[in-house]
């Protein structure tokens, strides 16, 4: 009886031993395969020694492990989450150096079925390998197994992940709340590997904003990879909505008539004309004339700043007041409107008298160069509507100013075409056309003033205040490495909203104070002249215009871009909630 239970005892330990044997093993690594329940089978790699294998999307190099089946189907169900590898300090690729597990669903088994799997493993030099599994010798995997497989499997993610593109950069978006280190790995390869990905946390959702050098195609699916775990998703292409934009743009448009730089011009300009006996004839036809011809300086400015930007030139809304000479133009045309206004000089220009009888031409003329006049000037909504277009397709770029230029037309056509209301509300002509006419004077004097600062400015040297330093990107990175909380204002002397701002916030005591109290660095990245540093991080930041306001909070590399309109409630209060 002691010899029997001796070779039973012994004949099950040889079992068991046979059983725990890998059916493939050398020097790089180890494959266990077998089945589980629900017609399910599992194949998990070991690798040894440094060894790695690649992922599907195996990065900037490498070839993906692959199964074929013969006389069988199988269905891959999940897979382990891969990590980074940097090979050489020079190429990154994504893959497995400790356990990869493949989780697949079979049917269909015939006679002779079975699995070729191929892989390359890599270390200081790679080897494609290659073994044949016939399905039936392999047996059940223990469930002690199959638990450990499933834990290196990542999960679903339970939020929704949007995907829109900012020229060549991709930003992924999210209401969860992901972990500082979170990085993105598409299923596919789409874009290098390499690409820098930085996260930040914006209005109630996490954004990843991965700067790419080219993108092959929309990514479809992927992980999101964390010290806390991964997590596997399908990508919702996020559409932004058009109409929206375009509604945008058109008021927009509206409200750049309001600008201290266009009001005073036009209301002049509308005096002029609702005083004019002639007002009623072809009303309805000058009104068409000035609108086309809005629509046309717009569509030629817009023209201009995409045939520039498709040849690589660093350039955003504003681009044509960067140029000192530009600046000097628009002084000698303001000076001329302000002697005109002041009735102090009269020209008489060579055919001049022509070209005012032909009114549909003099219309057309004014509504050119109404677009010139307000150049100095981006009223509200103006930023997000252009700095949107410029980084889409000519398809949605061209409609955004066309509504753009519909918007800042729609005031002063309308007045051709009804001027008999406004008529109304005026008293007769006299001696209060003159008195209004020195009281919008003031604002084109105003405006002359800022245009000749903004040239000064542009010419000779300047220097930062004690309070904010110049922008140089690496001060910025060595603050946010250091845990520093960092605030960088993106200005410019002609962006009026960007003066506001200062004046009225960024500078006043109140907020510098702040500043001191909480340690917080403050970098201005001022974009007066062209710098393409500033619009290289302006594109990081997924904006083309200004003004721009970034905040990291202490201790982390994630960031919040602040509202456009800046009042020290609104700054303090998102600063406060940001470092907590």
């Amino acid at each position: 009886m002691k010899k029997i239970l001796f070779f039973l005892l012994f004949g099950l330990v040889a079992f068991n031993a046979q059983a725990a044997q890998p059916y493939f093993e050398n020097d790089k690594l180890s494959l266990d395969i077998g089945l589980t329940m629900n017609n399910q089978m599992l194949a998990c790699f070991n690798l040894k020694d440094g060894w790695h294998i690649s992922y599907q999307n195996a990065g900037d190099a490498g070839v993906p492990t692959s199964f074929e089946f013969e006389n069988m189907s199988a269905d891959l169900l999940n897979q382990s989450a891969p990590e980074k590898f940097l090979y050489e300090d020079i190429i990154t690729q994504y893959g497995y150096g400790k356990a990869a597990c493949y989780l697949f669903a079979y049917s269909d088994i015939s006679d002779n079925a079975a699995i070729r799997i191929s892989w390359t493993a890599c270390k200081d030099y790679c080897e494609p390998e290659e073994v044949e599994v016939l399905f039936s010798k392999l047996l059940e995997i223990s469930p002690q197994n199959y638990q450990q497989a499933l834990l290196t499997f990542p999960l679903p993610f339970k939020e929704k992940v949007f995907i829109s593109q900012s020229g060549q950069d991709l930003i992924l978006t999210t209401k969860a709340k992901l972990p500082d280190d979170t990085y993105f790995i598409p299923t596919q390869h789409v874009f290098n590997a390499d690409a820098e990905q930085i996260l930040r946390f914006e209005h109630g959702k996490s954004l990843l904003n991965i700067r790419t050098d080219g993108i092959d195609a929309i990514p479809q699916s992927g992980l999101f990879i964390s010290q806390n775990g991964s997590y596997t998703f399908d990508i919702t292409p996020k559409k932004p909505n058009l109409i929206f934009i375009l509604l945008t743009a058109f008021c927009a448009g509206l409200l750049l008539n309001l600008m201290p730089c266009v009001f005073p011009v036009l209301s002049l300009k509308a005096i002029q004309m609702v005083n004019d006996s002639r007002f009623k004839k072809g009303r309805y036809l000058r009104a068409l004339f000035y609108t086309l011809g809005v629509v046309a300086s717009f569509l030629l400015i817009a023209g201009i700043l995409y045939i520039l930007k498709s040849t690589g030139a660093a350039l955003g809304w504003g681009f044509q007041l960067q140029s000192p000479a530009f600046v000097v133009f628009m002084m000698i045309l303001f000076g001329i409107i302000l002697l005109q206004s002041l009735e102090l000089i009269h020209f008489h220009l060579p055919f001049g008298a022509k070209i005012h009888k032909v009114s549909s031409l003099n219309s057309f003329l004014t509504g050119f160069f109404a677009v010139l006049i307000a150049s100095p000037c981006t009223g509200p909504f103006m930023g997000a509507a252009v700095g949107y277009a410029l980084f889409e397709r000519a398809a949605v770029y061209f409609p955004v100013f066309l509504f753009l230029s519909l918007g800042y037309a729609l005031p002063f056509a309308a007045l051709e075409m009804f001027p008999f209301i406004v008529k109304k509300l005026l008293p007769k002509p006299g001696r209060w056309m003159r008195r209004v006419k020195y009281i919008l004077s003031v604002p084109i004097v105003l405006t002359l003033i800022w245009l000749l600062w903004v040239l000064c400015y542009q010419i000779f040297d300047h220097t930062h205040t004690d309070a904010w330093s110049p922008y140089r990107e690496d001060d910025i990175e060595a603050a946010i490495a250091q845990g520093d909380p960092v605030f960088i204002d993106f200005s410019a002397k002609w962006c009026l909203t960007c003066l506001v701002n200062e004046h009225t916030v960024l500078n006043s005591d109140e907020f510098l104070e702040f500043a001191r109290r909480n340690g917080i660095k403050l970098f201005k990245a001022d974009w007066t002249n062209k710098d393409s540093h500033i619009f290289e991080a302006l594109k990081k930041y997924g904006r083309s215009s200004i003004p721009l306001y970034v905040f990291y909070a202490k201790d982390t590399p994630q960031y919040v871009i602040l509202p456009t309109i800046l009042t020290t409630d609104n700054v303090t209060s998102v600063i406060s909630q940001t470092k907590n």
